[in-house]
């Protein structure tokens, strides 16, 4: 079973959120959960990475809602940063970290400098996402194949 902590805290320049979950499959696989396109596709929502390793993708967070970014910092296995550009609400930073547990991996995401309107709106979508990662990652739920692609990798 999972494990969540969640809670949002003021910095000196804007909220953020953090989530602390412990799942249940090795950190090998839940790197590659969180990574790997076709996988982070399935529970985050339709993604599009560049071909770099430190490059740009593309979210698709709703209908008609996608957000881009870029990771500018990767140490793999373990973590991640990536910039977020939630147009017009400015940029945001996400930090998402794997470590190891007795039993399964521990992730640790913090996305930080968040315009304070948009608090609930990335609760929600964050609460949403690990949920379907922790069905993922335990393998209680399929992986759909993902069925449509952000407008600007050329989905409709």
């Amino acid at each position: 079973m999972a494990r969540t902590t969640r809670h949002a805290e003021r910095t000196a320049q804007a909220p953020q959120l953090r989530y602390v979950r412990t799942l249940i499959c090795d950190p090998d696989r839940l790197w590659n959960l969180i990574t790997r396109p076709e996988l982070l596709s399935s529970w985050l929502g339709p993604t599009v990475l560049s071909d770099t390793q430190y490059g740009g993708f593309v979210v698709e967070t709703g209908a008609r809602t996608q957000l881009t970014g870029i990771v500018t910092t990767c140490d793999p296995p373990h973590y991640f940063q990536a910039n977020f550009n939630d147009t017009p609400h400015g940029p945001s930073t996400i930090l998402v970290d794997v470590v190891p547990a007795r039993t399964g991996a521990h992730l640790i995401l913090t996305h930080g400098g968040i315009c304070a309107g948009r608090i609930h709106h990335y609760d929600l979508f964050w609460t949403n996402a690990l949920d379907r990662l922790t069905q993922a990652a335990a393998g209680n739920a399929p992986l759909p194949a993902v069925t449509y692609l952000p407008t600007s990798a050329g989905g409709t």
